[in-house]
């Protein structure tokens, strides 16, 4: 009988996963009838979870196409997105998700609109999005055209209409038959009024609520944001001019789901809310509520000083406490100007984070504090191994509070990500710390890392990346405060994808740009950090650089600041090259780089460090600072501190990776280990022998290998990490490096501070093809003739030296400032390497 049982179960399982399916009907609608090209991207969510893949629409009916999508299991969620083409672009920004019950949905989508609806809805003309651009002026998107010279419109006021001048074409270039309009009032929206219910009607479209835009520029309010704790009283304020109520929610514990205490926030004027809390609330959590465009919008609070595991809530508690011994009166380093920095880019879990590091705390803030640990052969490791190399300062990747990853899960090999996904840029990544769901450890363990740092004579970078957030919508804070004022939209209401993430920063907006200005300076006053890398800061606009400029140089004026000064998705830099002049701000110089290098979309095209042709002048050019040096060695600099030399970085392929690659596809030259070691090596004397400010790669100064990954902000960390075998196996390069880094802090004559100085101090001489050659004579400097060669081609090539007997310190095996040996008259440099000399 119990056989029998077990039969039947058996066949009942079988039959039960056979019969296992999910089916979608997904119809879709646009407006302009124009389907090419669009497609869906699905991915399943609950109760299993999968990767997504593309699916067509293969039918049409009388709403517009269809696709019929079925899965082999019983699925009761998925994420929907509409796109054209490969991700050319999203129909709507968000995520959505469809619910499905007994392994079958059906459900409606408009082009634009969000709601999926179960039923289908009504494809009657409408006003797809309308923004209020000042107080006079609404646009409006239709769904379809109208003649705006015969055209009408209508904008109430809670129900209460406002007089209309006339109805124009929003777009000047447009005939005046568009479905782009511009209305025109004769009397204004009062600022007052923005958190009403405003909507615009045009005749024979259905009307649309309007969205609160540039006209809120004028509302700023300039004082603090976020929490403000005594043990008598907690105070907290938010920026929401578009909301009609605001709440605190309150909870005891991390984990509740349900708050202990709804307490409303009073309106203070320009736009701000405030909560008075009476009594000592450390230690409880919080999100905060908004009532804003007819719904209720519930997220963390923007300006989160603290929170709790996976930014569930935000937290109160007392900063004072977070301080570790000795904090407030440690001392930074000594450090005066940009150009004296030699930056050293690390990643948290990267630098310790595999077995052979020897540290404790692995792949935390806590295991760059530790001292004394060692690897393979006995090579310093971590911490030791910034001091041990010599550099001045460190570029963390991302340690503000991003999105991916679970913080409770400390396996990097399972889930690896750089942090270029921000959600909260206020509070650091919880992630690298001991316990994440203390929202004390976090601040704590940060702030021991920056005074070991400091106390061992190295500053810190925090890599900032502003111009796009993870999400939209409710995936971000800022989105659910003032709904789509933060970010920089079209007429239809899409976000813009600039940054190539899905959306943009408006960093120009004020309420925007003093978040910024803000946000960095937290950062400097509270955690004492010494500079910021902007990631995409050719997306933020110039005058905000400036504010932060100015924001940083008063509080620190040995700040370092730089970026990427390109823009993204096929847009002109807002702040690129050509805007660094002057401003102090410095910018990767990929025009180096690549004379260098070579490509860094090819790996197969070389560079000057493996013997390319004309490169010549380019290596020039960066050695001079890339300041106007004369009509033909000239770049982008007016000052050596606007530049940022490098020759590798967490992007692309590691130097080491693209050399490699390149030296297979090379069939005029047969490379050998020793000879790609020695392109290394002539990489770190050009970039420490040249006039701006000196970056390297982590691991740069050992060969480091990503194993041919050119891509890994999410590879697992047995690719990302610092493997301290490999420093034991390339420990000649390490040393190298190390002499190289020594020489540039020991000589000012590397370090000039103006393009004048640089002038005066620098002469080129005549030099072979694929050589540079030069000489500085700095007064200032305890050398007083200084030669420097660099030998690109792969063979020997002849050289007259100045006259004179020249003290060699750096050639194509050693580097440092002890003298090595003498020469004089002709002499034979060696392929691939530099020399550098005195007397």
């Amino acid at each position: 009988m119990l056989r029998k049982i077990s039969v039947l179960l058996l066949v009942l399982f079988l039959l039960t996963f056979a019969l296992a399916e999910t089916e979608l009907i997904i119809h879709y609608h646009r407006w302009d009838g124009n389907y090419d090209g669009w497609n869906l991207w699905i991915w399943w969510v609950e109760p299993i979870s999968k990767d997504g893949a593309a699916y067509q629409f293969t039918e049409k009916d009388d709403f517009g196409v269809v696709a019929r999508v079925k899965f082999p299991e019983t699925l009761t969620k998925v994420g929907i997105i509409v796109r054209l083409n490969e991700w050319v672009q999203k129909d709507v920004a968000m995520d959505r998700f469809i619910t499905i019950k007994d392994g079958k949905a059906e459900v409606w989508l408009l082009q634009g609109i969000e709601q999926i609806y179960t039923t289908k809805p009504d494809t009657s003309p409408r006003i797809l999005f309308a923004q209020a651009r000042d107080q006079y002026t609404v646009e409006a998107y239709l769904t379809g055209q109208i003649e705006t010279t015969k055209a009408t419109a209508k904008v109430t006021v809670d129900g209460k209409s406002l007089k209309v001048a006339r109805v124009e074409k929003a777009n000047p270039t447009d005939i005046s038959k568009t479905n782009h309009v511009k209305v025109v009032l004769a009397e204004p929206i009062k600022l007052e009024d923005v958190n009403k219910d405003i909507f615009v009607e045009v005749e024979g479209y259905k009307p649309a609520r309007v969205v609160m835009m540039e006209i809120l520029d004028k509302i700023y309010y300039d004082g603090p944001l976020g929490f403000e704790y005594t043990p008598e009283k907690t105070t907290i304020r938010v920026w929401s001019p578009v909301s009609k109520t605001v709440d605190v929610l309150l909870y005891k514990k991390w984990d509740d789901k349900d708050p202990a205490q709804i307490v409303p926030m009073k309106y203070i004027g320009n736009g701000a809310w405030e909560v008075v809390l009476n009594g000592n609330w450390e230690g409880w959590f919080y999100k905060i509520r908004y009532f804003s465009y007819g719904e209720y919008r519930e997220s963390l609070d923007y300006f989160s000083k603290a929170v709790t595991a996976n930014s569930k809530k935000s937290a109160i508690i007392d900063l004072k406490k977070t301080n570790p011994q000795g904090w407030l009166e440690h001392k930074k380093p000594q450090f005066e100007d940009q150009v004296d920095a030699i930056i050293y880019e690390i990643h948290i879990a990267d630098i310790t984070g595999l077995p052979n590091s020897g540290v404790k705390n692995k792949a935390t803030y806590l295991g760059l504090t530790e001292k004394g640990t060692r690897g393979p052969n006995g090579v310093t490791t971590g911490l030791d191994h910034l001091v041990e190399l010599g550099v001045t300062h460190v570029h963390i990747l991302p340690v503000y509070d991003f999105w991916t990853g679970d913080e409770l899960d400390k396996d990097f090999e399972k889930y690896y990500n750089w942090g270029y996904d921000p959600f909260l840029f206020t509070v650091p990544e919880g992630r690298y710390s001991t316990d994440p769901i203390n929202p004390y450890t976090r601040i704590n363990e940060f702030k021991q890392m920056v005074k070991v740092l400091h106390e061992n004579g190295i500053r810190v970078i925090l890599d900032m990346v502003f111009p796009h957030t993870y999400g939209i919508g409710v995936l971000s804070p800022f989105d659910q405060a003032v709904p789509y004022y933060f970010y920089r939209i079209d007429q239809t209401g899409a976000y813009l994808n600039e940054s190539g993430c899905g959306n943009v920063i408006a960093s120009e907006r004020p309420m925007m740009r003093k978040y910024i200005v803000d946000t960095v300076k937290w950062w400097v006053e509270e955690y004492k950090v010494d500079g910021f890398r902007f990631d995409q800061m050719g997306l933020i606009d110039k005058d905000t650089m400036i504010a932060v400029r100015d924001a940083l140089k008063k509080i620190e004026p040995a700040i370092v600041l730089y970026g990427e000064p390109w823009g993204g998705m096929g847009v002109s830099p807002r702040f690129g090259k050509h805007n660094l002049g002057g401003t102090g701000v410095a910018g990767f110089n990929d025009e180096f780089r690549d004379a260098m290098r070579g490509s860094v979309f090819n790996a197969t095209v070389k560079g000057f460090l493996m013997g390319a042709l004309a490169k010549e002048t380019g290596i020039r050019r960066g050695v001079a600072g890339s300041i106007e040096y004369d009509d033909v060695i000239k770049s982008f600099a007016k000052n050596p501190q606007e530049t940022i030399n490098y020759v590798e970085a967490h992007d692309n392929h590691t130097l080491w990776d693209k050399n490699y690659l390149a030296a297979q596809a090379d069939t005029a030259v047969k490379w050998t280990e020793e000879m790609l070691k020695d392109a290394q090596k002539l990489a770190g004397a050009i970039l420490l022998t040249s006039q701006g400010v000196t970056f390297l790669h982590g691991g740069q100064d050992f060969a480091r290998t990503k194993k041919f990954d050119e891509n890994s902000y999410n590879s697992p960390i047995s690719i990302n990490g610092f493997d301290y075998e490999r420093k034991a196996q390339f420990i000649d390069v390490f040393e190298y490096y190390k002499g190289l880094i020594e020489l540039r802090k020991t000589h000012p004559a590397f370090r000039q501070r103006a393009a004048e100085d640089i002038k005066k101090v620098l002469t080129f001489l005549p030099s072979p093809k694929k050589a540079v050659a030069f000489m500085l004579k700095d007064p200032k400097d305890s050398w007083k003739e200084i030669l420097v060669i660099y030998n690109g081609d792969t063979k020997e090539q002849t050289f007259t030296l100045p006259e004179g007997t020249w003290n060699v310190v750096v050639d194509n095996k050693k580097a440092g400032t002890k003298v090595l040996y003498q020469l004089s008259g002709q002499i034979k440099i060696p392929a691939t390497s530099a020399l550098v000399m005195y007397k």
